[in-house]
């Protein structure tokens, strides 16, 4: 594994918090390297406990399960399923973007939209597209869309880095 790579990758999320980025890339280091300490070490044991998942996961998975883990721990992504309102989706958006020290999106941006269902997705990448951003949907097998945001610049590199170091993403 590649750490200077990793760092990159996670500092796409981090921004300059480079104490999230040491957090982050430590965590998902033991991940890469040692999927079974992974599992075992309290704090990821009781994440995955939460998830209802208690016996060993296959490598890809919790690779997968540890990014998304990892990163909403910072608050720099959220899971949620395409139930909740669009008001929900962009109040969790909002929180990612004021923690990455981003322009957040206006209440009013989404007015009159469909509410729920997968093309909110698109609504939202619609609305941050102007501000020079992507969203980031995380691969998981699961009832839940884990999202976060990229620079729309730095777009490729995260599916490169993604890919590179393992994980699974769709970058919008």
């Amino acid at each position: 594994m590649n750490q200077e790579k990793l760092s990159r990758f996670v500092q796409l999320f981090t921004l300059t918090d480079t104490d999230a980025t040491q957090r982050v890339s430590e965590r998902l280091t033991l991940a890469l390297t040692d999927a079974a300490a992974y599992q075992e070490q309290d704090l990821y044991a009781d994440e995955l406990a939460e998830r209802d998942i208690v016996t060993e996961l296959p490598a890809q998975e919790l690779r997968d399960i540890a990014l998304i883990d990892a990163l909403t721990s910072e608050g720099l992504a959220w899971e949620s399923n395409m139930r909740e309102p669009i008001e929900m989706l962009l109040e969790e958006l909002n929180e990612v973007l004021t923690i990455q020290k981003r322009t957040g999106i206006s209440n009013s941006a989404l007015a009159g939209r469909r509410n729920t269902g997968p093309e909110v997705l698109d609504y939202l990448q619609d609305e941050l597209e102007p501000l020079g951003l992507a969203l980031v949907l995380f691969t998981l097998d699961a009832d839940s869309y884990p999202l976060s945001v990229v620079a729309d610049a730095q777009a490729e590199e995260a599916r490169q880095l993604a890919q590179e170091l393992g994980f699974r993403i769709t970058v919008y």
